[in-house]
This record gives structure tokens, sequence and C-alpha cells, in this order.
């Protein structure tokens, strides 16, 4: 993970894990929360999907990632270590969907995954990542824009007050 600052990301209105799961392309799954279900208001920064173990690396903070199982490691260490690796990323989450790697989660995953309180979702049914990815980038982008535009307004008006209240003349 980048030196960066994370910023609060529950200041910035961001989708939850929670808001995420019912979402209908997700639903489309048949989800399941197969641990840290106490967990799942973590708000969701993006969505990345990722079919190999080493991306802890690459991340800020606030994913919510995608994977079908298929290059994750094939040991319990392994497996807890790609837990471990995501939690200390500061990701939301994990969804797996099941079927081409695992017909049910491993226990080594679920268990680090409860450890680490890190939300971790079980797809039982096969759903378009690109469908998921699509309607949450556009509540966070949509959430954005609102911030955005809500900043401009308080900003015009405090320029406003300022304007009106100042004179070179007192």
């Amino acid at each position: 993970m980048s030196g960066a600052t994370m910023p609060d990301l529950t200041a910035l209105n961001l989708p939850t894990v929670a808001e995420i799961l019912v979402l209908p392309q997700i639903r489309r799954g048949h989800p399941t929360i197969e641990a840290a279900a106490n967990a799942i208001n973590r708000p969701v920064r993006w969505v990345h999907v990722s079919e190999v173990a080493d991306i802890a690396h690459l991340l800020r903070g606030g994913e919510l990632i995608l994977s079908t199982g298929v290059a994750l490691p094939n040991t319990d260490d392994g497996l807890t270590r790609y837990i471990s690796d995501l939690a200390a990323a500061q990701a939301s989450g994990v969804v797996i969907e099941l079927g081409r790697r695992f017909s049910t989660l491993p226990s080594a995953l679920v268990q680090g995954a409860e450890a680490h309180n890190l939300p971790l979702i079980a797809l039982h049914n096969e759903v378009p990542f690109v469908a998921i990815t699509e309607a949450v980038h556009s509540i966070i982008v949509n959430a954005q824009i609102r911030q955005l535009q809500f900043g401009r307004s308080e900003e015009r008006h405090v320029g406003k007050e300022c304007s009106s209240r100042w004179s070179p003349y007192h």
C-alpha cells in the first residue's frame, strides 16, 4: 500500500459492503456472508477484480475485491496470508465466486477473514463482474459528484457572505 494517508471514508458518503450486497447485480449471485458479518457496514471506495494473491501492495484501502479464486494459493498458510495482506491494506471486503475453483470457501479463508474482521462473501452463482463494478462505480462517482456540487454550493455561499460584509472603507 502506498504511503499516502487514507481519507476518512465514512465522510465521503460511499456505499457500504451491506448496501452493495443488495444490488441486483450482486444478488443474482446469491451472496452469503461467510465471515465478519459485523463489519459489512464498511464503506467501499472502489471495486477491484483480481485473480492474483499478491494484490494487497497495489491497493490504497477501501477496495472491495472480487475474485473467482482461480489463482489463489493452494495452501492454508497461503490463503491465510492472502486475507491477512488484504486486511493490512485496509480492503473493505472480499467477494469470491464459487464454481471455478472452490465449491465452498476453504476454512482457512473463512477463519482468516473472521480473525481479521474482513467481510468475506461467497457468490453461489456466476455473475458478470463487470456488471457489479459498473453498478458500484456509478454509485461512487455519483456520490463524488454530489459532494463536489455541495462543496461548490458552500463555497459560493461563503463567498457571497464575505463579499457582502467586506468593504475597503471600514
